[in-house]
């Protein structure tokens, strides 16, 4: 059974902390942003979509009609709306794929990208977060939690989103719930050195040197792809990509290459 709109909106309009990553289902309203360092990306009260970089403006949807009650939304085809009274559609990305799961990032480099379908996902079942107590105020996500095409997670290394922990247990890949203690999902390998790698084709590796002791074994045409450590506790895999901001996007903007993932302060 589908939710209705407005159950939706109401929702995220509770839950609305700043973050980089939006999926498809879910809707940024007017007066939340998504953030990610110095950059930010605002769906602004007079129904503009402004993206920021340390407060000034560095590209914008140049919405011409200006009005109230605006949110932006990532349709199931991966298509970017700005959208008044729920239906109106003011902007549109107008770049769409068949219907899946897709996800919108706003990464290091200050790029937005739709990147999709969903490619893969880890078997744990998935969890419901704790909803904020009254009165209490979420802090920003200010840890990393997305690993780009290319990248590696290294031993010691780690990707957090709120209470879920993508990390190294010796050669075991585990994703813990560090609120209740839980181990979700793991790899079940064992080695004296590894570290796991998003190849370019999207399809998650994990090795020693050069050899494979697990991968997620889904693979399609080289691109840009993310895994991403999800809300609900599960790591996926989006990709390639479908839309972006910056003009002839690739892997190398990412300026990571074959680097570590750099461990940020956890907020929680």
């Amino acid at each position: 059974m589908a939710i209705p709109i407005f159950f939706i909106l109401a929702i995220l309009a509770v839950l609305g902390d700043a973050e980089y990553v939006l999926y498809n289902g879910e809707v940024l309203m007017s007066g939340q942003n998504l953030t990610n360092g110095p950059h930010q990306l605002a769906m602004q009260s007079d129904c503009d979509l402004v993206l920021y970089n340390n407060g000034k403006p560095t590209w914008r949807a140049n919405i011409g009609h200006k009005g109230k009650n605006c949110y932006l939304g990532l349709k199931q085809t991966g298509e970017l709306v700005v959208r008044r009274n729920v239906h109106y559609t003011l902007w549109s990305s107008n770049a769409r794929s068949k219907k899946g799961k897709y996800a919108l990032v706003l990464d290091g480099s200050g790029a937005l990208s739709v990147l999709g379908t969903r490619r893969w996902s880890s078997n744990n079942q998935k969890e419901i977060g704790r909803p904020p107590a009254e009165g209490e105020h979420r802090p920003v996500v200010e840890t990393e939690y997305v690993l780009h095409s290319g990248q590696r997670l290294t031993l010691g290394r780690k990707l957090v989103y709120r209470e879920y922990e993508l990390a190294f247990n010796r050669c075991n890949l585990v994703i813990n719930n560090t609120m209740s203690g839980k181990t979700l999902w793991q790899t079940n390998t064992k080695s004296n050195g590894c570290y796991l790698q998003l190849e370019n084709n999207g399809e998650l590796a994990l090795k020693h040197v050069n050899q494979r002791l697990w991968s997620s074994n889904k693979k399609s045409d080289n691109g840009v792809y993310i895994a991403v450590l999800r809300f609900d506790g599960r790591l996926a895999v989006y990709g390639p990509m479908l839309w972006s901001n910056v003009q002839n996007k690739t892997r190398s903007d990412y300026g990571h290459g074959q680097g570590q993932i750099i461990e940020l302060p956890s907020v929680l």
